[in-house]
């Protein structure tokens, strides 16, 4: 019984924090500079970003946010190829690699004075490979981790930088341990791993 109660006190205090929770929709865009890690000299291409988005307003200090993202990612980088099977030369080719991911991401802010516009953001993002021009199969889904600051103003409308790190290889089939029959010895190769820096403008609909 005293446990019991003890839960109602709880409740009855945190009502507060959550008893203006709010819903309001709202458009996302931006500007991507992406890369992938463990690429010999590799530099980061610009793209676009863009979501759409309900912004869920719990309390004052913490805000839900489900998007659903557009993001342009890829790398200008060289590639090395064997222009015939085991073939002991080996060719260079610079090549700008862009893919185009539709994603599912949480966001979620988390306020550094209540009820003001300073925030931080963490979350999660699964995202699909909708098309790509590189020369290799392009992995089909990433996940992703994403972190980052920003600042909202009194009207909706706000500003932030986020950087996102997928943890998916983004080669399709490669095994990072394999055996090379050419050199008849094993290695072990990089992870590459989508590496995105985002920067975006936001509007939130209805006061």
């Amino acid at each position: 019984m005293k446990k019991l109660f003890l839960t109602l006190i709880i409740v009855a205090l945190s009502l507060p924090a959550f008893s203006q929770v709010k819903v309001r929709p709202g458009i996302r865009l931006g500007m991507n500079a992406s890369n992938i890690t463990n690429h010999y000299n590799s530099e980061r291409v610009i793209g676009i970003n863009g979501a759409m988005f309900v912004n869920i307003h719990l309390a004052n200090f913490y805000e839900l946010q489900p998007e659903l993202t557009y993001s342009n990612q890829g790398y200008n980088g060289v590639y090395h190829y064997s222009p015939e099977p085991y073939d002991p030369v080996v060719s260079n080719r610079d090549e700008v690699v862009n893919t185009h991911y539709l994603g599912l991401g949480i966001a979620n802010k988390f306020y550094f004075v209540p009820d003001l516009g300073l925030h931080f953001i963490l979350g999660p993002s699964l995202e699909f490979n909708i098309s790509n021009d590189a020369y290799y199969d392009v992995t089909p889904v990433d996940f992703s981790l994403f972190g980052g600051l920003g600042y909202e103003f009194p009207i909706g409308l706000g500003i932030e930088a986020r950087y996102k790190q997928g943890i998916i290889d983004v080669r399709d089939g490669y095994y990072e341990y394999y055996y090379d029959d050419y050199n008849d010895n094993y290695y072990n190769g990089n992870t590459k791993l989508n590496s995105v820096f985002q920067l975006s403008v936001y509007y939130k609909f209805g006061m």
